[in-house]
């Protein structure tokens, strides 16, 4: 899987926020003429990859419909079993742009999002570290614990937490419509990590696999719950005795 090589600081006022991030991550801070993949800290950060650009950003574009609409999100709900009266933890195996987690701690619940990606996971503390300072977001961000990891390593605690979300990034071989943003993705990442086959062999709670609307399950066994919508589904897994 691809990483980036380190942080390339354009904009000077940037760079104690990229000695942070190197410190951090344990990454060395770029020379501007280095020509590999890297987060540039220019007016805005985005990571470079090839020829191409990913920007996160939560104030702009589709995500920022899903941040205002929130309390909307009808199939992720009932997916992972929302109550207004129970917050739950929810581990985000998958956290890719961080998207569904910050959803899904808007709602209320204590989510622990694991990327193995350390590009992707500064994208997504850049991309909260800019949304306004308002207590609507400070709240929901808060509720959120970033780890750059291996979803793996966390197979032991998987019952101690109320659902397990996976998002596999819709590996597909069908050729489907997909964002600039995921395309990019399909790039940089070269393969795609599918953690739910180890997470169901564990004693979960709840176990929460989002597919494209079409796409095969990956687990031999059918889950409880398959919600649909026009594009993606939510296949659902409950606890089980083994």
């Amino acid at each position: 899987m691809a990483d980036i090589s380190g942080i390339k600081v354009i904009d000077q006022r940037l760079k104690n926020k990229a000695i942070h991030y190197s410190k951090k991550y344990n990454i060395p801070i770029l020379k501007e003429h280095s020509n590999v993949p890297c987060l540039v800290f220019d007016r805005d950060i985005s990571l470079h990859y090839q020829t191409d650009v990913l920007e996160n950003n939560f104030k702009t574009g589709k995500f920022r419909t899903r941040i205002s609409t929130f309390q909307s999100e009808s199939l992720i709900k009932k997916a992972i079993g929302f109550s207004e009266k129970k917050q739950q933890t929810i581990l985000d195996t998958t956290g890719g742009l961080g998207h569904d987690a910050f959803i899904i701690a808007l709602l209320g619940e204590k989510v622990t999002l694991i990327e193995k990606n350390i590009g992707l996971c500064i994208l997504i503390e850049e991309a909260m570290d800019s949304l306004p300072s308002t207590s609507y977001f400070s709240e929901a961000i808060s509720r959120i614990t970033i780890i750059n990891a291996d979803s793996r390593e966390f197979i032991h605690m998987a019952k101690e937490f109320d659902v397990i979300f996976v998002d596999p990034m819709f590996n597909s071989n069908k050729k489907l419509k997909r964002t600039q943003q995921m395309e990019f993705l399909d790039n940089y990442l070269e393969e795609y990590d599918d953690p739910s086959l180890d997470f169901y062999e564990t004693k979960f709670q709840r176990m929460v696999v989002k597919k494209e609307l079409r796409s095969l399950c990956g687990i031999k066994a059918e889950p409880a719950i398959s919600l649909k919508g026009s594009s993606v589904r939510y296949d659902v897994y409950l606890n089980k005795e083994r």
